[in-house]
């Protein structure tokens, strides 16, 4: 057997002495042509060569050659330096053939943007052609041109890349997008069916710090490029990847634990979702989207269905300044609702909204020409029916607003608690509110709001304020309203309210409340914009009439005329008061005056007790 050994390695001698000898006898000429034809083979068309070209023994065999260019016009390829590893055994018999290829520091430029026509006449090429190519791409560069601009889109990529004349092709490596290290791994089989107008089998997988996707299914290019099969698209923090993208989540919370699962037909037409699963922030949904890049907007229509939604996550939505005592100021920016057209529709078993819930909600999301619409059809709220509608559209002095609110039997302190920010109502009920109005800030919005509000319901509590043992007091001791009034319940059996809202102004035209032991009334103004109030009232202590007794006199007998039909009532003490503060910590005042005419101690300084509230005979 060691006799055999010399006589075996007498060819890989021989080979090897020929190679080191080679780059004496062949010219520089003829070096070139070698390559180029190695090059061209492997790409599928020749190449321009304008560097100087050498031949190397070691480590391995191979042809070394700089700056090389292919293409022109849209797509050009260009290499400082390519070296061609050639294979051993073709050289025994005086042939060179390409082991694999290496590119140092190529770069693709692609002018006007990335274009589909190219890019599937390079893959129909791959598809016809009978050669087989390994390159290898070291700190590679894509970059986009635009007139006299070069905008470097991915600055680095490794990368290796295969394919097997007609049949197979392969991608697998790294490259570096947005500043963010990509893995990608993309491969394709039955290249030759392309040819045919079928469909390759083609699986695509890319991962990576911002986000993970995959694709497995089909392709094909008769009509244009479409993938049709299943996508798969996971973030773990999807505000960061939006971030990453140059996107703003909607909501300055949530937006973290992000996937999506699909059936998707995907081309340069758009896309179409369907049998989608998407997860976010624990909340799943299922349904379908189509996007649409034929138009001069992107368009966005879809639908999904989901069994619970939970929104605390993404906060709640404020209007108001950073201090939360003043509204916001923030110029309000819509010139990202003109970018794309939306059409969304969404159905909830079960909707959390911080302490709210709806229930078999429907709702939908309409964008259109920069003019959004976001809408409740109709949710189960608060033992009752809700529904919403917010109108914003572009104006030219900034945005135009407007909000509809509707809800029938509803528990009111419920409903105006999650709202309004009012929990002070209890009972059951219905209520209507609209208001709109135009500016470049929700403060000036608020300034120059219209609209209106009314409210009716029934066997509830004005909760802050015992208005009857407050009257109870005054009537025995009128003059013991010094100290704080607040504090307990008001029971009535109805509530009503009108108001209109004019420039920034409530006016409050009617507030009825009334129970079988008092009547109050209630009107005047609120300013939205400073959040102040400024309101006058009469709270009355009522009894039920016995027979004989004479009708109520003077003003007493107005308030009195609400009562219900059938139920004649007298009233026993009548206090005016007044109403002033701001929203948070309302302040109610009695009439000094009409106290002081209550007082026995000043009776004699008036000689009607009718003057001082009393309609009944003085004791």
């Amino acid at each position: 057997m060691k006799r055999l050994v010399p006589i075996l390695l007498l060819p890989v001698a021989l080979v090897l002495f020929g190679a080191a000898l080679a780059p004496k006898l062949a010219s520089e000429e003829r070096l070139r042509t070698e390559v180029a034809a190695l090059l061209e083979h492997a790409a599928g068309q020749p190449p321009r060569i304008d560097g100087p070209v050498s031949f190397s023994i070691f480590p391995w065999p191979a042809l070394e050659v700089n700056e090389i260019r292919f293409g022109e016009g849209a797509a050009t390829l260009t290499v400082p330096r390519a070296r061609v590893v050639l294979d051993l055994l073709p050289l025994l018999t005086g042939q060179a053939r390409a082991d694999h290829i290496e590119l140092d520091q190529p770069e693709l430029a692609l002018a006007g943007g990335v274009d589909i026509d190219p890019f599937s006449t390079g893959v129909l090429r791959l598809a016809s052609a009978k050669f087989n190519a390994d390159l290898v791409v070291t700190n590679g560069r894509l970059v986009l041109t635009h007139g006299g601009t070069r905008d470097v889109v991915i600055p680095a990529a490794d990368l290796r890349i295969g394919w097997r004349g007609g049949r197979d092709a392969a991608i697998e490596g790294r490259v570096v997008w947005r500043g963010e290290p990509i893995n990608v791994d993309l491969a394709a089989s039955s290249l030759g069916v392309l040819l045919t107008g079928g469909a390759s089998p083609m699986r695509v997988k890319l991962s990576g710090p911002p986000f993970d996707m995959a694709f497995d299914g089909t392709g094909k290019l008769a009509g244009g490029p479409v993938a049709n099969g299943t996508l798969t698209v996971a973030s773990r923090q999807l505000r960061q990847t939006l971030a990453w993208l140059g996107l703003e989540a909607p909501t300055a919370q949530g937006f973290g634990s992000f996937s999506l699962q699909a059936q998707s037909v995907l081309s340069g037409q758009g896309a179409t979702l369907s049998g989608a699963r998407l997860e976010l922030d624990g909340n799943v949904s299922e349904g379908g989207f189509n996007l649409r890049l034929d138009g001069a907007r992107p368009v966005i229509q879809g639908s999904l269905a989901a069994d619970r939604l939970d929104l605390s996550p993404y906060g709640e939505l404020s209007i108001s300044d950073a201090a939360g005592d003043n509204w916001s100021a923030e110029t309000i920016d819509l010139s990202r609702l003109s970018q794309l057209d939306v059409d969304l529709r969404l159905s909830a078993t079960e909707v959390r909204a911080g302490t709210g819930r709806l229930e078999r909600m429907a709702a939908s999301a309409t964008l259109k020409s920069g003019r959004l619409l976001l809408a409740i059809g109709e949710a189960e709220a608060w033992n009752g029916i809700f529904r919403a509608a917010l109108h914003v559209s572009p104006a030219t002095n900034g945005a135009e607003a407007r909000l509809d609110l509707s809800a029938d039997d509803v528990a009111l302190a419920g409903a105006m608690g999650d709202l309004f920010r009012m929990g002070r109502l209890e009972g059951t009920g219905s209520f209507r509110f609209t208001a709109g109005g135009t500016g470049a800030s929700i403060a000036a919005i608020v300034g120059g709001l219209n609209g209106s509000f009314s409210l009716s319901g029934a066997n509830g509590s004005l909760v802050g304020f015992d208005v009857g043992r407050i009257l109870a007091r005054l009537e025995q001791r009128p003059l013991s309203a010094t100290g704080d009034l607040r504090g307990g319940r008001t029971p009535y059996s109805q509530i009503e309210l009108e108001s209109t809202i004019r420039t920034g102004i409530a006016t409050l035209s009617r507030l009825h409340v009334a129970s079988d032991q008092l009547r109050i009334s209630l009107a005047g103004e609120s300013s939205i914009a400073d959040r102040d109030l400024d309101f006058v009232g009469v709270a009355q202590l009522v009894s039920a009439a016995k027979t004989g007794d004479a009708p109520p006199q003077g003003a007493a007998s107005a308030y009195v005329a609400g009562a219900a039909p059938g139920t004649p009532q007298n009233v026993s003490f009548e206090l005016p008061f007044i109403v002033r503060g701001n929203w948070d910590q309302p302040v109610v005042l009695p009439d000094p005056q009409a106290l002081i005419r209550r007082s026995g101690a000043a009776r004699p300084l008036f000689s009607k007790p009718a003057a001082y509230g009393s309609v009944a005979p003085a004791p």
